[in-house]
């Protein structure tokens, strides 16, 4: 999954108080935690925080 890097998107990210790459290791603490359906969702939600850390990153890089 790959989030589109519009303008509002990199101004969202600056703004955001939220850690992303911590936010990813909780939702994966809840998944580990977690069976079935409700650990994929979790996993899901924890791929998609990290790939916010991972954009936020290379926002800095750039």
């Amino acid at each position: 999954m790959r989030l589109s890097r519009s303008a509002g998107y990199r101004v969202s990210l600056m703004c955001s108080k939220y850690d992303p790459q911590h936010e990813a290791e909780a939702a994966m603490r809840r998944a580990a935690a977690s069976e079935g359906a409700d650990r994929q969702r979790l996993i899901q939600l924890a791929l998609a925080w990290h790939q916010l850390a991972r954009d936020r990153r290379e926002e800095r890089t750039d």
